[in-house]
């Protein structure tokens, strides 16, 4: 006896939105709730090649799986399979995509078998995956509803991310183009971060740049700006996220590391506000990258925390000097936010700062990137057009 299941949602939103957001897999642990990592193996045309991760279980056993999976954008269908089975003989999974009157009906379709040495049977894992698909199902249409929403507000909108390849710039960076936003980034250092970056914004409605700049250097922020101005026509919102931290004990900390925090953290969004100046006009908005450390400390950190209170007082000031030009200036403070960089931890360690971070936040856990990114597309909006000079803390409540 094999296994079967049959489940499917009505997401009201764009197909384009819906199709983009469920088929890009490297963005997979910020759509589903189960997986902590996604990464991309191979790609030829429209088959990739990728190995997902599960959460810890209670014994901090990590399940992972290579799959592979084929989307047709022709048909909106996708056919997908595991690669590596553990404890399945096989698993075959169909997606299907129709346009209704009130939506997209999504549908999953699962066929699969049991290996006898397997913990769980056919019917054991049959109602697991019911019981599971449905719960990130309804969480998926709730991703996409939002960015759906988001979307209307944003379309046209020309929004600059510093450091938009990792991390809480490149969270950003998806929303914002998912937003229905035309949005420029840049990097330092190629690798494929860069790459999966690019291929998700191709998904994505919009024109879009990915430049390789440093925005602490006054010669690349010009050249940034410039590729900005000559392909977008213009900016209604800067983000400055780009910036850089290296812990060290004050009596270890170089004059070298406390100039190179200065300068990758306060100077770079100096040099990237001052240089957009002229590409902004009336009702655009510029956005710092904060921290809350610059609010409560920290050890092992007087460089980076100091650099983060500076941005503070820069946004009151900027807020003060620009108000009269129509432009909002505000900073977002996140607290402890998890990135990829916590995926990639042994699992152990990763264990162990989230329960570090779950003692010391009234929520009991990480912020997501998600969550950030909401924040600042918010301020980048119209809905926040009375909002300016203000540091915003998205936290948890440290």
């Amino acid at each position: 006896m094999a296994g079967h299941t049959d489940n499917a949602i009505v997401i009201d939103a764009p197909m384009d939105l819906v199709w983009s957001m469920t088929n890009e897999v490297a963005s997979w642990p910020r759509l589903f709730s189960e997986y902590a990592s996604a990464e991309v193996l191979e790609r030829d045309g429209d088959t990739v090649t990728f190995r997902l991760a599960l959460h810890p279980d209670e014994n901090g056993t990590v399940w992972s799986w290579v799959s592979q999976r084929t989307a047709d954008p022709t048909t909106r269908t996708v056919t997908a399979h595991r690669v590596e089975t553990g404890p399945f003989d096989h698993m075959n999974i169909r997606w299907e995509y129709v346009q209704q009157p009130d939506g997209i009906r999504m549908r999953w379709i699962q066929d699969f078998a049991m290996k006898p040495s397997a913990p769980i049977d056919d019917p054991g894992m049959t109602d697991r995956l019911n019981r599971n698909t449905l719960v990130q199902m309804r969480l998926i249409k709730r991703k996409v509803e939002a960015a759906a929403r988001a979307g209307r507000l944003l379309a046209g909108r020309r929004i600059l991310v510093t450091g938009g390849t990792r991390g809480i710039g490149r969270g950003i960076v998806l929303a914002a183009a998912r937003a229905g936003a035309s949005v420029a980034t840049c990097y330092r250092t190629p690798g494929d971060a860069v790459t999966s970056l690019e291929h998700e914004l191709a998904g994505t409605p919009g024109k879009h740049l990915v430049v390789r700049a440093d925005a602490s250097d006054p010669d690349d922020v010009e050249r940034l700006l410039a590729a900005c101005a000559s392909s977008l026509g213009g900016l209604d919102a800067v983000v400055n996220n780009a910036g850089d931290y290296r812990p060290l004990p004050y009596a270890e900390l170089t004059d070298t590391v406390w100039a190179a925090t200065l300068q990758s953290n306060v100077t770079a969004a100096h040099l990237i506000t001052r240089g957009a100046l002229p590409l902004l006009s009336p009702g655009a908005s510029i956005v710092h990258i904060g921290s809350t450390v610059a609010f409560i400390g920290m050890a092992g950190g007087v460089h980076y925390t100091t650099a983060k209170a500076a941005l503070v007082g820069m946004t009151r000031s900027l807020a003060r000097e620009l108000g009269p030009l129509g432009i909002r200036v505000n900073t977002v403070s996140p607290g402890r936010i998890a990135t990829e960089a916590l995926d990639a931890l042994p699992a152990a360690d990763a264990e162990r700062q989230r329960a570090t971070v779950a003692s010391f936040t009234a929520l009991g856990r990480f912020g997501t990137v998600d969550e950030v990114a909401r924040v600042v597309l918010f301020l980048t909006g119209e809905h926040a057009a009375y909002i300016t000079g203000q540091s915003i803390h998205v936290d948890g409540c440290v």
